[in-house]
C-alpha cells in the first residue's frame, strides 16, 4: 500500500507535519496488516480483482453471449471497479487502525 498518497488525507492528522503524519500511517499500516493476519492488502487487492472479473464478465455472458469485444470490455470495467473497491477498502482499514493508535496516544 502507498501510503503517501494518504498524507494529508485525514482530517485527524492533517494539521501535523508531513513527517509525524507518515510515521502515524506507518504504525497505522502496520497495524492493520497484524489484524488481517493471513490477509494483507495486495493479497485483498488480488481477491477482489479475481472476483469483480469473474462475477462482470459471467454476467454478462449469460447475458449478452460471447463476444471478443464484450469480453475485452468487460475485464476492462471490472477492473476500473475493483481499483475503486480496493482503494475504498484500503482507506477504511487504514482509518481504522489510524483511530486506534490515536485513541491509544490520547489515553
Amino acid at each position: 500500500m502507498n501510503i503517501k498518497a494518504y498524507l494529508d488525507y485525514f482530517s485527524d492528522i492533517s494539521h501535523l507535519k508531513r513527517d509525524q503524519q507518515f510515521e502515524l500511517l506507518e504504525q497505522a499500516s502496520n497495524e492493520a496488516c497484524l489484524k488481517l493476519k493471513p490477509l494483507n492488502f495486495s493479497i485483498i487487492a488480488f481477491l477482489i480483482r479475481i472476483i469483480f472479473i469473474v462475477v462482470i464478465s459471467g454476467g454478462c455472458y449469460l447475458f449478452f453471449g460471447y463476444s471478443a469485444l464484450l469480453v475485452i470490455a468487460s475485464i476492462f470495467l471490472a477492473l476500473l471497479l475493483s481499483r475503486i473497491a480496493v482503494s475504498e477498502i484500503n482507506t477504511y482499514l487504514l482509518s481504522k487502525s489510524l483511530k486506534n493508535i490515536l485513541l491509544k496516544k490520547t489515553i
